[in-house]
């Protein structure tokens, strides 16, 4: 179990995980803190990619509330389930540098992947010049938690396609245009994550 969650644990510093005989905990150190989650969710991905690749299926429960000690998630584990290509490719890009130098597929192309990455998910993404915008169909924690999976998704899902994409790093810009963006989406979709083509 401890090679399970390396990965997790080396991708989000602000995530405590406490291993029980019948699940894998994730705790937020700090949490009402949306960052938190997010990268709550972005441990979550790994681990689940992490149990996949050893064929074991992962059974998630979002706020699972006093029967988990207050975690932000329980994971616990399923059947027996052959690792996909996709899962493997996806570890693969979680552990292997970028090359350099590779020319990055079409737009067109990239597009419907990483946009296809967010809906498993069960997020959206909104290309605007060269950023990208997660967001998710409702507000709250167990949706922040969802953006950070689509996130690490889209961003693995990237690697293997040789597209550079990165968080963006700017909070005030990040912020600003999330509230930019709200009332054009409408009521339906939540901004939540920023992404922009390049190293950022």
């Amino acid at each position: 179990m401890c090679g399970v969650l390396a990965l997790a644990r080396a991708a989000a510093p602000g995530v405590r995980f406490e291993v029980r005989p019948e699940q894998i905990e994730l705790h937020t150190t700090t949490p009402h803190s949306r960052e938190a989650r997010i990268a709550c969710g972005v441990a979550l991905l790994n681990v689940r990619l992490a149990l996949q690749s050893h064929g074991i299926r992962p059974l998630v429960t979002l706020l699972p509330g006093q029967s988990a000690a207050g975690a932000a998630v329980a994971v616990r584990l399923g059947g027996c389930q052959e690792p996909g290509p996709d899962v493997l490719a996806l570890l693969h890009a979680s552990r292997a540098p970028r090359r350099a130098g590779a020319a990055p597929p079409e737009p067109a192309a990239w597009r419907g992947l990483l946009s296809r990455a967010a809906e498993v998910e069960r997020a959206w993404l909104h290309v605007e010049d060269d950023e990208l915008v997660l967001c998710t169909f409702a507000r709250g924690a167990a949706a922040e938690i969802r953006a950070g999976q689509a996130m690490q998704r889209v961003l693995l899902t990237a690697g293997t396609a040789g597209v550079a994409v990165s968080p963006a790093q700017d909070l005030m810009s990040l912020s600003a245009l999330r509230a930019d963006l709200r009332p054009r989406l409408g009521n339906v979709l939540v901004p939540q994550v920023v992404l922009r083509l390049g190293a950022g």
